[in-house]
């Protein structure tokens, strides 16, 4: 796959051999977040946990960097910087890879990923995808990974239905009559089809196998010999996860200072992604068990569409020891 083949060319780039922790001149350890995508309310729990001190309490001082997940995965790998938000899909396939990455807190519960289509398309379970046309951005990601793992989970054959596609234009893409189906992120695309008017049918993912959403991502060296910053910055972003969710109005307020674009005009939609994201969340820490099943079936897709062609220890690809 030409996305593993880059992953390694990054990771050639960046490799370099473990050095102490930069510290600021404060005596607090600098920490180089790494962020997907750009500035987001998605990310408000880290916003928070940065505004209201959370990592500070803990001695850290957090620069938050956005980019490209598969370069960001590269340099966490290599622990030429230490830890970054990245999906489960992506550390398994940067694992088979020989990237040491590890999960060492989940974020989200559910996987935020389903397929939306307007009402009057009576779209409402798998089956009614058969001969339909389904836009995505394209076959690589959350969205590919969450329409695959749905159509395996429920019979439904590659040849029962087209992928399409269409770059994050899928709200337009579907009113416009394009495709009759989208793949969505569920606490993004419905809210704004809704806002608009749009009266539409989804089917989470989540309600047909669980798999494994976003996660806090460190790697194996930095787990085995900085534990103590790991458990750190583990503490930090569970506590701003648990002050966003219960005041997502203060989250709102404080995400205004880190993104741009969250003004007056987009604040109902906005708001409405930040309360159904909180939905998807991790409040509660999973069990072991819960767990093994997440991140097993995750590697069942991947091996099933030919993503990844050896069997993972998954042992190795999570840890619990700091979560509280």
């Amino acid at each position: 796959m030409k996305k593993n083949v880059f992953v390694l060319i990054v990771l050639v780039a960046f490799f370099v051999i473990s050095a102490c922790q930069p510290t600021t001149g404060d005596g607090f350890d600098k920490i180089t977040f790494n962020l997907t995508y750009i500035p987001n309310i998605q990310f408000a729990p880290i916003y928070v946990a940065i505004d209201k001190g959370f990592f500070a309490e803990e001695g850290l001082e957090i620069e938050l960097v956005y980019g490209n997940e598969a370069d960001m995965v590269a340099l966490v790998g290599s622990n030429h910087q230490q830890f970054m938000i990245a999906s489960g899909e992506q550390l398994l396939l940067s694992r088979e890879q020989g990237l040491p990455v590890v999960s060492v807190a989940t974020w989200y519960k559910d996987y935020p990923v389903g397929v939306a289509a307007l009402k009057e398309a009576n779209i409402t379970e798998p089956a009614d995808l058969i001969g339909k046309d389904i836009g995505l951005p394209g076959l690589y990601g959350a969205n590919y990974i969450g329409m695959e793992a749905l159509a395996a989970q429920t019979g439904l054959a590659n040849a029962d239905y087209k992928l399409v596609s269409i770059g994050f234009t899928q709200v337009e893409t579907l009113v416009s009559g394009s495709v009759d189906a989208v793949v969505v992120y569920l606490a993004n695309e419905p809210v704004q089809l809704r806002a608009r008017g749009y009266e539409i049918d989804v089917m989470a993912v989540q309600d047909y196998i669980e798999l494994v959403g976003n996660c806090l991502v460190s790697n194996e060296t930095t787990v085995e010999n900085n534990p103590e910053l790991v458990e750190k910055m583990v503490r930090s972003f569970r506590k701003g996860l648990e002050y966003s969710a219960a005041n997502p109005d203060e989250a709102w307020t404080i995400s205004q200072k880190y993104v741009d674009n969250l003004t007056d005009e987009v604040s109902p939609i906005q708001k409405e992604v930040l309360a159904e994201s909180i939905k998807l969340w991790q409040l509660t820490p999973e069990t072991e068990a819960e767990q093994q099943v997440r991140w097993t079936n995750m590697l069942d897709i991947l091996i099933e569409i030919g993503l990844i062609n050896n069997r993972l220890n998954i042992q190795d690809v999570y840890t619990n020891e700091f979560l509280p």
